[in-house]
């Protein structure tokens, strides 16, 4: 860790430097492609082309809407509505030519293109009742097969998230094998997901490849997206940090957004559930020669409810305490996507737009108190945020391909809870005046843009460079009391942050069974945090937080078709970590006196390794994945030292520890008839520090200390898919074993370490297609399982539903 005050000299002198080595490195890859191929094909006076049909393998019906592209590039096109392709402009040579669509099996077939000829392609699809695979992104950040990618990427499509009947991420990733999504506080219903036992801030949510989920974006934006437009979720476990810089230590989940389809659509959603958890959504696509466009709205909300309490035993929790267990909700989402193709011929520009708004609130539910912000036991947040993304793709006749990203977010919260209400009452006797009361304000912006480019050389072996900048910055104001002299002040904080990255790629294809990926980035991050106060309390500020660092990210892969069923994938990399924005930070902030982040804090370093057998049949995929990561100098949440405490804060953040984290995951998904369909998962997890905390020293607990918190040694799911006639039924439960969870009394003092028991969830959803229209309606948590201890003064204390079944029903409305 180097910290210095220098950083207008380490941007001119390091920076600036960088980054024009990265542009020509960019320009210097463009140009030797281009003499290369000028040399070797006479300045491309011919170039050659593919065509082709599909159908589907037992009716001979054409297949509209089959995505083709040639692997490992983005060259690509869908198949129109008599089964129809062409690509043309394909630069001469060897390439595999994959075919997929959903409710087919992937088809991949080798073919070679000419100079001036024409490469005739007949594709007879198979179908199956089960995903089989299809074209992914993450993993290498260039299009391949998901059975040929050296990576293991795991898909969510659209179909399974409206199986799941998923409204937003959360609900959607939620069950996943090695995924786990929570909740961390039982007031504002704050969420957070872990992968593979390590916290939200190890993973990079993606949206469209872009990284523009800041820390401020994490706290509710799970449960803030939403799935309308959503097309798939690709999901990358392991070291990312290669290929998406910091927070990428434990993988990468990229949202990827829905295309236009070859027909004007339409679709209706009309949902209602129990307590009013109602749901409507409109999505509309239109496209008209080399122009498309996509408009998507969605709005969800959902009543207060309370059906817990305090208590020990599940006799004593079933029961209503007059307090939310499930915040009241209004959300809002809206948006666009604009494609236009061959703007300069081979080429795409896409633009895409996006609006969230919400209202979350909880609180003391008698007399609708909750409704007031400025009283006790309340919290409301209100959110507002604004998304644009631009991406420009360019293939040229050389072979070479030229990605431009760029993405800009705006995101606001106005948040008020009783924290300082209380505080002041506690200190003063009395309720606060009026005038004096403040919500908490953020306003947080993000800059990404990432340039690469794609070229394949020596025949078999691709390149991919790129550079990437980003721009953070967070302005935070609210209103507390000093915890020294009792003094309310308002507090100020000025959080920037700004990463520069330079990446390589190679895949090497040894052999047509043997691929090698050998990656490595080089990040330059500085970050600032300002506060000051007012009043006596540090009212000219204190000494910023800076941080200024360097990392190399290293990563290979490999990948093995031991048979064209069975796979075997492995990987190891590092991977690094920052400490800016911390996610749990911004939620305590919204009533919580600030938390401290010294400049002394190291960056967290992780080495990680995964490997994976994988078998990909025509009615069953089997796969099992074994991982291992080492986090070095992990960052803890503690109570602040005195030293600390004088400057008006009550927590801090330190380096505390190294974690190690384990595991082996099992998957099957399999079509017993053509009808009955079954998937199973199964995770056998361990997490450790190296020591027992400190803060459980002397206490019986402090051996068990070591355990990750939140991590349950075991989780699985088995789901149960049957269709006939239209009909489609799914049933799913979820195990989830037990797991080790602290809890703090109110004065903040550990009061014990609690080993909670397994338990299990069951959702349950049947459906009829009736022409356009669809209607189902299912039961989540069918069961009614609740969490069977509960302690209020603790809001972190919940790992487990803390209300029972939530009944729905619904329609889709389809126009083609």
């Amino acid at each position: 860790m180097k910290n210095t005050n220098l950083h207008k000299v380490t941007i001119d002198k390091i920076f600036k430097p960088l980054l024009l080595i990265g542009l020509l490195l960019i320009n210097v890859a463009f140009l030797v492609s281009a003499t290369t191929s000028a040399k070797t094909n006479h300045f491309f006076k011919g170039s050659g082309s593919v065509s082709g049909n599909i159908t589907n393998m037992e009716t001979g019906q054409s297949l509209p809407m089959a995505n083709i592209i040639i692997e490992g590039t983005s060259i690509g096109t869908v198949s129109d509505r008599n089964g129809e392709f062409f690509i043309s402009n394909v630069v001469p040579g060897e390439y595999n030519l994959v075919v997929s669509m959903i409710g087919y099996v992937p088809e991949s077939k080798r073919i070679v293109v000419k100079t001036n000829e024409n490469v005739r392609v007949i594709f007879k699809m198979k179908e199956t009742p089960i995903e089989m695979g299809s074209i992914v992104v993450t993993g290498t950040r260039t299009p391949r097969f998901i059975k040929d990618i050296p990576l293991r990427t795991e898909v969510l499509t659209c179909r399974a998230i409206e199986d799941k009947d998923a409204g937003n991420i959360y609900e959607a990733l939620d069950g996943l094998p090695g995924i786990r999504v929570e909740q961390q506080c039982q007031f504002c219903n704050f969420s957070m997901i872990r992968m593979q036992g390590l916290g939200a801030n190890h993973t990079e949510l993606l949206r469209d490849g872009q990284p523009i989920f800041s820390g401020l974006a994490n706290v509710y934006g799970l449960q803030q997206i939403s799935t309308a437009d959503i097309d798939r979720i690709e999901i990358v476990k392991g070291a990312g940090s290669a290929l998406y810089g910091s927070n990428a230590i434990a993988g990468a989940i990229n949202i990827i957004s829905k295309a236009p389809g070859f027909y004007p659509e339409a679709r209706v959603g009309i949902e209602m559930g129990s307590y009013n958890t109602d749901r409507f959504d409109f999505t509309a696509s239109i496209r008209k020669n080399d122009f498309a466009m996509t408009l998507f709205t969605w709005k969800s909300k959902g009543d207060a409810i309370d059906e817990t309490r305090d208590g020990c035993s599940i006799d004593e929790v079933r029961g209503r305490d007059g307090i939310s267990d499930r915040v009241r909700t209004e959300n809002i989402n809206a948006g666009f996507n604009i494609f236009i193709d061959n703007l300069l011929d081979n080429d795409q520009l896409v633009f895409r737009g996006r609006y969230i708004n919400e209202l979350r609130q909880g609180g003391e539910l008698s007399d609708n108190l909750f409704e007031n912000p400025f009283t006790s036991g309340t919290e409301r947040i209100i959110t507002d945020r604004y998304e644009l993304q631009s991406n420009y793709s360019k293939h040229f006749q050389t072979g070479l391909e030229l990605n431009v990203n760029l993405a800009l977010t705006n995101h606001r919260r106005n948040a008020t809870n009783d924290t300082f209400l209380d505080d002041y009452k506690r200190v003063y006797g009395k309720l606060p005046p009026v005038d004096i009361l403040r919500p908490y304000m953020a306003t947080g912006n993000l800059y990404s843009l990432t340039a690469n480019v794609t070229r394949s050389y020596l025949l078999n072996h691709r390149l991919l460079v790129g550079v990437q900048h980003r721009l953070n910055g967070l302005e935070e104001s609210g209103k507390y009391l000093d915890p020294q002299s009792g003094e309310p002040y308002t507090s100020y904080s000025d959080k920037n942050a700004e990463e520069f990255g330079v990446y390589f790629q190679d895949e090497y294809n040894v052999t047509c069974n043997l691929e090698l990926v050998a990656g490595v980035r080089f990040d330059l991050h500085h970050s600032e945090d300002i506060f000051r106060g007012s009043g006596n309390v540090t009212p000219g500020g204190v000494e910023p937080a800076r941080f200024d660092n360097r990392s190399i990210s290293p990563r290979f892969a490999f990948k093995y078709h031991i048979t064209p069923e069975l796979t075997i994938r492995g990987s190891a990399g590092t991977g690094h970590r920052e400490p800016y924005g911390f996610s749990e930070d911004l939620h305590l902030c919204s009533g919580s006196p600030r938390v401290w982040k010294g400049s002394n804090l190291k960056p967290e370093e992780s080495k990680s390794a995964n490997c994976s057998l994988d078998y990909y049949g025509n009615k069953t995929s089997l796969g099992i994945n074994a991982y291992y990561t080492i986090l070095q100098n992990a960052i803890g949440f503690v109570d602040a030292d005195e030293a600390v405490s004088r400057l008006g804060y009550t927590y801090e953040w330190r380096n505390i520890d190294d974690v190690v984290v384990r595991g082996v995951e099992l998957s099957c998904n399999a079509a017993i008839t053509g009808n009955f369909g079954l998937a199973i998962d199964l995770a056998i997890n361990d997490g450790k520090y190296n020591s027992c905390r400190e803060d459980w020293r002397g206490t019986k607990y402090y051996k068990i200390s070591r355990y990750v918190s939140r991590f349950p040694a075991t989780v699985g799911g088995v789901r149960i898919d049957y269709e006939r006639h239209g009909w489609d039924f799914m049933v799913r439960g979820d195990y989830t074993g037990s797991m080790y969870i602290d809890y703090f009394q109110e004065s903040r003092d550990p009061t014990k370490i609690k080993k909670t028991e397994p338990f299990v969830t069951v959702d349950m959803k049947i459906s009829k297609m009736l022409k356009m229209v669809k209607v189902y309606a299912g039961v989540k948590n069918l069961t009614g399982y609740i969490q069977p201890e509960r302690h209020i003064d603790d809001a972190a204390f919940m790992y487990a539903p803390l209300y029972g079944r939530i009944c729905y029903c619904g329609m889709n409305l389809s126009l083609k």
